[in-house]
């Protein structure tokens, strides 16, 4: 007993000094944004705090439109999270339930996918965005999404088969068709994957910075939180770092909320998708 109390306590105190050291540039961030001025922050040696200045906020706020910006952000997160997961839940459903001998060549070509940098394909996809008339729009970074993740439909997929497929075929007895078993039966088992992959695609539809500057930057009223920002500091020469900084944890404050609130059932998620 003393043996692991003694390696829990150890374990503890090095999660804690990770934890502390992973937090620091976060918690600078958050002392940089109500420091006095710009000046301030790079005097030396360094203070930590001048008094609580929140007027940074609302000054980063207006002179960034970031109420629009948040706007925007939200669409392009919203559809992308929904037509997503959506798709690759239908597509992950078809390979778990409706197998044939070319099930596995066509989920091996899927997973192939993964292995293409993006790069690779972002001259062709702003080629053929171009031909359609899209660029400008918002249509390159939510039609695309209609086919799903291929790393989306490999964990739902996972999960859809260790469900006992017993289960569909006694609702098919009581009537059920196919897309009632998804609902009723597949989806609420898979409920931890689901809020992993949204976790997952929040985040990064949230922080995409490349593909609006790809696709948007002919169209400044559909700049979202994180080209706008850009833009915004970079075309003014010179910025004023404290309302940069409370810029950027305007910017994090969500996906910090979304990952406290979606903590439990995302580490559900991972963890059991390492199991199987």
């Amino acid at each position: 007993m003393k043996k692991i109390k003694i390696s829990s306590i150890v374990y503890f105190f090095i999660a804690a000094i990770i934890a502390i050291l992973f937090s620091l540039p976060f918690l600078y961030m958050i002392l940089m944004s109500i420091m006095e001025s710009s000046n301030a922050i790079f005097e030396y040696p360094p203070k930590l705090f001048t008094g609580f200045h929140f007027e940074n906020y609302y000054d980063a706020f207006v002179e960034i439109n970031m109420g629009k910006l948040i706007v925007n952000t939200l669409i392009m997160v919203v559809s992308t999270m929904f037509i997503g997961i959506s798709s690759s839940i239908l597509i992950a459903y078809g390979f778990s339930r409706f197998k044939n001998k070319y099930t596995n060549f066509f989920f091996t070509l899927l997973l192939s996918t993964m292995m293409i940098p993006w790069v690779v394909t972002m001259i062709p996809a702003y080629a053929e965005f171009e031909k359609l008339n899209w660029i400008g729009t918002r249509l390159p970074l939510i039609i695309p999404w209609i086919g799903g993740s291929a790393f989306n439909v490999f964990m739902l997929k996972q999960f859809m088969e260790d469900i006992p497929i017993d289960l569909d075929e006694a609702a098919k007895i009581d009537g059920a068709n196919s897309f009632t078993i998804l609902i009723r039966i597949l989806l609420p088992q898979i409920k931890p994957c689901i809020a992993t992959l949204l976790v997952y695609s929040f985040i990064n539809a949230w922080s995409d910075y490349v593909g609006p500057s790809i696709y948007l930057q002919s169209n400044p009223d559909l700049y979202t939180l994180s080209l706008g920002m850009q833009r915004f500091f970079s075309a003014t020469g010179s910025a004023n770092w404290a309302h940069v900084m409370a810029a950027s944890v305007i910017f994090s404050i969500p996906m910090v909320l979304v990952i406290s609130f979606a903590q439990k059932a995302f580490v559900r998620g991972v963890v059991s998708t390492g199991i199987k």
